[in-house]
């Protein structure tokens, strides 16, 4: 790597692909009346065929940079509170990096590493410096060698300086005013007619963290700001979090999905309870709590595993992105809101007691989250995507929400007193005080292998003995002749009805779980084909066992009377 060259505006890149486990490390300058500080980072992309935007953070695909304390990937944060903050160097201070052998990227500050900043970068990737705020210029020069001792780099790997020399900004000048001299320095003139108006940093001493004490699958990482869940193939709950401390009054505590995975029904389940982490036997799920606790579960909200509000807010959090963002907070006033991605949705819960600490569920489909701060720049990045998301919602809404989800639905077929709602997410029997049959949906494709099919029971009538049924069929909706009750059909169908497994209309299992007749609202119950052909359902998340063997492998999920939400 000999050169760098200027790329957009104050967007520089080194002109050739960096080595494996060769440092580039940056001398520092500043000037005061900036906000903000130089991001450094590395974009797998050749510079002079890339379109850089103005600032480094923000290109969207192919690159890895570090600003402040976070590292953004592809333009959203990946990483927040890492190593030292960028925005406090003084000058003369060394900035570095490094892609390593095994594809890992480790930012150096004054020769110290800060850790993995990020993994399983390409091989080919150039660094890329955004000379932001403060940082006006910087040179490269001759290789140096030094020995390293610590387990991040090889010894005796080369490390290229890129040195900051004495500042040269000229208020009113021309940004794009460039010139290279000999040496191989940079100067770099820059517009200082800007007002950045940046917050003050809030105190970092208490603010939100994990409990130590959570869920039998967690993992936590980054300082206990960030939780996975293991696993997430084989299993889709026991990942409960809670917050280290008490939530305070008008305290948001939020959240950035980091992760999903495309295999289960639901997704993050967030909310608060009065169950101290110290002491709460943690659940396989919070929807399983019956007391103290109030969560918002799709586009919900449950109080004590009970719906207390069945359509709440703008969004549904089975919906949510990698990269989106949900939020709570218990206002002054005893009330209980949330914000996805900046936006309040409005009264969730009142009378919400004084003391509640903060509560995730890394259930289903999410299966990492970090708690984050917000700044104005990452405010007007969530502006930008609500935006974006807006024009993408207009531009599909005319497509099955199956064709662009890939996620199970009820197929619009159904039972003749079952009516399928909600774009195949919700299905009901309007008139379930007059007749109790005739309520059997299937879904709109056949379950994958090791794909849980599951459903939340939001309404129940006292009125009639027996209850929720649920299975697994060879017969497409498209091609059965509907019965009033799936446990009447004689061929192809695994059901669950009581406490029992029907095959083809005769029992098979008498005693096998959880009797279905007894659940209540909030209740959930589930089923899986594995790989191998067994059939196990589940209820709330917890695996009944075996239920069946040899079950073919194109099969439909089934469901018998009640209303359903999944």
């Amino acid at each position: 790597m000999g050169s760098i060259s200027l790329m957009s505006r104050d967007v520089i890149s080194t002109s050739s692909s960096l080595d494996s486990n060769e440092i580039l490390p940056i001398s520092y300058c500043n000037v005061n009346s900036w906000s903000g500080s130089l991001e450094i980072g590395v974009v797998d992309c050749d510079p002079l065929h890339f379109d850089f935007p103005p600032c480094a953070s923000k290109i969207q695909t192919g690159s890895w940079i570090m600003s402040g304390t976070s590292v953004f990937k592809n333009g959203v944060c990946l990483v927040e509170g890492y190593g030292m903050d960028l925005d406090k160097l003084n000058q003369d201070d060394r900035i570095g990096l490094m892609r390593t052998s095994e594809g890992d990227l480790i930012f150096y500050i004054n020769g110290e590493s800060q850790g993995v900043g990020a993994e399983d970068l390409p091989c080919v990737v150039y660094a890329v410096v955004d000379l932001y705020g403060k940082c006006v210029q910087v040179s490269i020069t001759s290789p140096v060698y030094r020995e390293h001792n610590n387990d991040d780099c090889l010894s005796g790997s080369s490390v290229l300086a890129i040195d900051n020399d004495i500042l040269n900004v000229t208020l009113g000048g021309d940004l794009s005013e460039l010139s290279m001299s000999s040496s191989n320095s940079l100067d770099i003139r820059m517009d200082m007619n800007v007002s950045l108006n940046l917050p003050e940093e809030t105190s970092r001493q208490d603010r939100l963290k994990f409990h130590d004490r959570c869920g039998s699958l967690v993992k936590l990482s980054n300082g206990n700001r960030s939780a996975e869940r293991r696993r997430p193939l084989d299993e889709f709950n026991n990942g409960v979090v809670m917050t280290h401390r008490p939530l305070r009054d008008s305290e948001l505590f939020e959240i950035r999905i980091d992760r999903l995975v495309d295999k289960w029904s639901g997704s993050i389940e967030m909310g608060i309870t009065t169950h101290n982490p110290n002491t709460l036997v943690f659940p396989a799920t919070m929807t399983n709590m019956r007391s103290g606790t109030i969560m918002m579960s799709g586009c919900g909200i449950l109080t004590n595993g009970k719906g207390t509000r069945r359509e709440y807010g703008d969004f549904n959090l089975d919906e949510l992105s990698e990269g989106d963002r949900v939020g709570m907070m218990r206002k002054s006033d005893g009330n209980l809101h949330y914000f996805i991605n900046g936006l309040d949705q409005g009264i969730a819960a009142q009378r919400v007691p004084t003391i509640v600490w903060g509560v995730i569920d890394l259930y289903g489909m999410t299966i990492k989250v970090s708690i984050v701060e917000r700044d104005e720049r990452e405010e007007q990045n969530l502006m930008t995507r609500k935006n974006t998301k807006g024009q993408l919602v207009v531009a599909l809404e005319p497509q099955p929400v199956h064709d662009y989800y890939d996620r199970l639905t009820f197929h619009p077929n159904c039972g003749t007193h079952a009516q399928v709602i909600n774009n195949g997410r919700t299905a009901r029997r309007p008139n379930a005080a007059d007749d109790f049959n005739n309520g059997v949906v299937l879904t709109t494709r056949p379950l994958k292998a090791g794909e849980l099919f599951e459903v939340r029971l939001d309404r129940v009538v006292t009125k009639w003995a027996g209850s929720i049924e649920i299975g697994v069929t060879t017969h497409s909706p498209m091609e059965l002749e509907f019965p009033f009750t799936m446990t009447n059909v004689r061929s192809g169908t695994w059901m669950m009805t009581g406490s029992g497994i029907m095959h083809n209309g005769t029992i098979i299992l008498e005693q096998y779980g959880i009797n279905l007749d007894r659940l209540q609202v909030g209740d959930r119950v589930g089923v899986i084909r594995k790989e191998n052909g067994l059939l196990h359902f589940f209820v709330n998340g917890i695996d009944q066992g075996s239920a069946a063997s040899n079950v073919p492998e194109k099969i439909y999920g089934v469901i018998g009377n009640n209303k359903y939400y999944f």
